[in-house]
C-alpha cells in the first residue's frame, strides 16, 4: 500500500500548493457557503413578502427551475474552459459573479423581476465544484478524498451557521429580500480569500477552446460508467441541495396543519430543519472522507446513496416539524460521503485532459436536479401532496444505485 503513495519529495514538486490549498479552499468555501445558505432557505418567505400568497410551492418550483436550467447550460461550458485556462480564474468567476448579482437581487420589485435576478445570478453558479475541480487537479491522488471532503466540510460549516444567522436576520427584518446583501457581501469576501491565497499549476488542455457543449457530454457518455455516475450526481441533488425549498414548504404545511403559523415560528424551524441536515453532514463529512481512502470510493457511494433512501422513507409518515428535523440529521449522517464520492469516481473513469469538464458535467445535471425538485414537487404537491414527491424521489433514487450496481457488475464480469 506504502509503494503507490508518492515521496514527500515527489508530492512536493509535482504538486507544490496542495497544502496550501487544502488549507484556504475550505475556509473561503465556508465564507461562501454561510452566505448562500443565509438567504436560500428562506427564499419562499421571500417571495411570499413580493405579494405571492396563493400556490406559493409552484412559485418557487418555477422560479428555481429557471435558476437551475440556466446553471446546467452554461456549467459545461465553464468547466471546458476551465481545461484551456486554468481552475483557479473558474472559482474566481463564481465567487465573485455570485457575490455582485447577490447585491442586485434585493432591488427587485416583483416577484418576476426577482425570477430575472436570480437567473442572472445563476450564470455565474458553481462555487463548490470549481473549488473542487480545483483541488483535484494540484492533490496527490493518494490525498484527494480526504482533501476533498476538508473542503466540502468548510462548506457545511457555512450552511450550518447560515440558517441560524438566517433565521435570527429574518425575524428582525421587514423585507428578507436584505438578506441577500449580506450573502453576497460574504461571497465576495471568499472570492477575495481565493485571489489573495490560492494557487494552481495549470493543466491545460491543448489547442483552442471551442463551445462543444453536446460533443463533449456524448464523448463521457461513451464511457460506461459515467453516464450512472452523472445520474446518480442529479438524483443526490434531488435529495439534497434540491430539497431545501421544498422542505422549507414542507415545514410551513406542517405549522398550518398545527395552527402555529406565526412568523417567528416559521423561521425557526426552516431554519432548524436547513441546520439540521448541514451540521450532521458536517459531522460525518470527515468521517467519510477518511473511509473514502481506505475502502473505496464506489463502496463509499453505495453505502451513502442507499442511506439517502431510507432516511427519505419517514418524510412519508411524520406529522410535526420535529420529526422533520430529526430525519434530516438521519439523512445528513447515512449520505455525507455521496458527494465526495461521485467526485472521486468522476475523476478517477475521465480521460486525462477532462477531468474538469466530467465535473463540469455532473455539476449541470446536479443544477438540473436543484431545479426539477421545486418544480417537481409544484406540480406533485397542489394534486397529490409533499408525501408522493418524497416518495418518487427515494424510489428514484435506489434505482440509479441499482443501475450502477449492475454496470459494476457487468465491468468486472
Amino acid at each position: 500500500m506504502s509503494s503507490s503513495v508518492p515521496p514527500p519529495d515527489d508530492e512536493s514538486r509535482q504538486y507544490p500548493y496542495w497544502r496550501r490549498n487544502r488549507q484556504v479552499l475550505p475556509v473561503a468555501n465556508l465564507i461562501c457557503g454561510l452566505g448562500f445558505s443565509l438567504c436560500w432557505p428562506f427564499l419562499p418567505l421571500m417571495v411570499r413578502d413580493l405579494g405571492v400568497r396563493e400556490n406559493l410551492e409552484t412559485w418557487v418550483g418555477n422560479m428555481l427551475l429557471a435558476f437551475y436550467l440556466v446553471s446546467f447550460f452554461v456549467n459545461p461550458l465553464w468547466g471546458s474552459i476551465s481545461d484551456y485556462y486554468g481552475r483557479k480564474p473558474m472559482v474566481l468567476r463564481a465567487m465573485l459573479g455570485m457575490g455582485f448579482a447577490m447585491m442586485v437581487v434585493p432591488l427587485a420589485p416583483t416577484p418576476l423581476w426577482f425570477a430575472a435576478l436570480l437567473m442572472l445570478m445563476a450564470i455565474f453558479n458553481g462555487f463548490t465544484p470549481a473549488g473542487v475541480a480545483l483541488l483535484v487537479a494540484n492533490t496527490p491522488p493518494s490525498r484527494i478524498g480526504s482533501t476533498v471532503s476538508i473542503a466540502q466540510t468548510g462548506g457545511l460549516v457555512g450552511q450550518v451557521l447560515g440558517p441560524v444567522a438566517g433565521a435570527a436576520l429574518a425575524a428582525m427584518v421587514d423585507r428578507q429580500h436584505w438578506l441577500f446583501w449580506i450573502s453576497g457581501g460574504l461571497m465576495l469576501s471568499g472570492g477575495l480569500l481565493v485571489l489573495l491565497f490560492v494557487r494552481e499549476v495549470k493543466q491545460l488542455a491543448p489547442g483552442r477552446w471551442r463551445p462543444h457543449w453536446l460533443g463533449h457530454l456524448r464523448d463521457l457518455l461513451a464511457l460506461p460508467r459515467i453516464g450512472p455516475l452523472i445520474f446518480l450526481a442529479f438524483l443526490f441533488s434531488l435529495m439534497w441541495h434540491g430539497s431545501v425549498t421544498n422542505i422549507s414548504v414542507f415545514i410551513l404545511q406542517l405549522l398550518e396543519a398545527q395552527g402555529a403559523a406565526d412568523v417567528s415560528a416559521e423561521a425557526f424551524w426552516v431554519g432548524a430543519a436547513a441546520m439540521a441536515a448541514a451540521l450532521s453532514m458536517l459531522v460525518a463529512t470527515p468521517l467519510w472522507g477518511r473511509a473514502l481512502d481506505r475502502i473505496g470510493p464506489a463502496r463509499v457511494l453505495v453505502y451513502c446513496g442507499f442511506a439517502a433512501a431510507i432516511t427519505h422513507v419517514p418524510l412519508l409518515f411524520l406529522e410535526t416539524p420535529l420529526q422533520l428535523v430529526f430525519a434530516r440529521v438521519a439523512f445528513g449522517l447515512g449520505s455525507a460521503g455521496m458527494q465526495a464520492a461521485l467526485v472521486y469516481l468522476i475523476r478517477l473513469e475521465s480521460p486525462k485532459g477532462m477531468d474538469a469538464r466530467a465535473l463540469s458535467y455532473a455539476t449541470a445535471f446536479q443544477s438540473f436536479g436543484m431545479g426539477m425538485a421545486p418544480f417537481l414537487a409544484g406540480l406533485i404537491g397542489p394534486a397529490f401532496g409533499f408525501r408522493a414527491y418524497f416518495a418518487l424521489i427515494t424510489v428514484l433514487m435506489v434505482a440509479g444505485l441499482t443501475l450502477w450496481l449492475r454496470v459494476n457488475r457487468k465491468d468486472e464480469g
